[in-house]
Order: structure tokens, then sequence, then C-alpha cells
């Protein structure tokens, strides 16, 4: 059965490519776990397009500090996900759709894949 994953980051992974999909846990206190929780790594999978060897991941994935920075200053991210965030699962699908669409209100680019089960 396909399933629908959708990232609030551009990952134009063509049809026909083997992904690889690594979600994270929620491992904050059961306390803390309510409000605001987007900017958290667990609501964004990491995609790897092993047919190109190109990874893609949220700016969460890769730093610990806020979403810094600016258009004009390369930022010098890690190619690999931080090692202290707990994965939940690791699953491979292929690439049967994908759709980017620019949203204007949030100055990015967020993506929407089918993928078949790899």
């Amino acid at each position: 059965m396909n399933r629908t994953i959708a990232v609030n980051y551009p990952a134009p992974i063509p049809v026909g490519h083997v992904v690889e999909v690594t979600e994270f846990a929620d491992t904050r206190p059961e306390k803390k776990r309510r409000g605001f929780d987007m900017s958290e790594a667990f609501r964004h999978p990491v995609l790897f397009d092993r047919t190109t060897g190109i990874r893609y991941m949220n700016h969460v994935h890769s730093s610990t500090g806020g979403n810094g920075g600016n258009t004009f200053t390369p930022v010098l991210y890690p190619v690999l996900p931080r090692p202290d965030l707990a994965v939940s699962a690791v699953w491979l699908g292929t690439v049967v759709a994908c759709a980017l669409v620019m949203n204007e209100g949030l100055n990015g680019q967020h993506t929407t894949l089918v993928l078949a089960p790899a």
C-alpha cells in the first residue's frame, strides 16, 4: 500500500527513485508534550535518496540552535542528522509521485511524496 508523506522543505526526488525514510521519536517528557512542536525533529522525517545519494533534511535534524543565518552567508550544515536524535523507524519506498509547492506565506517550498513499498 502506498504511503503519502509531507515535509516542510524541498525534496525534488524523481519518480522511480528508492528513498530511505528516517522517522524520529518524541523523547520529550510527558508533561512537556503540549503546545507548539513543529520545531521538533520527530515532526519531520529525513529523506535519503538512495539512487542519487542526496539526503534531504530540516534544520532541526542538523542543529540544536535556532533556525538562524541569513540568505547571504551559507551555513556549514553536517551531511548526516545529529547523532543525539532517537530514531523511531527507518523504512524504504519507491517514489510514485512528487510535488513541490511554493508557500509564499511561509517563504519556502514544501514537498509531498507518494511512496510505494520498496
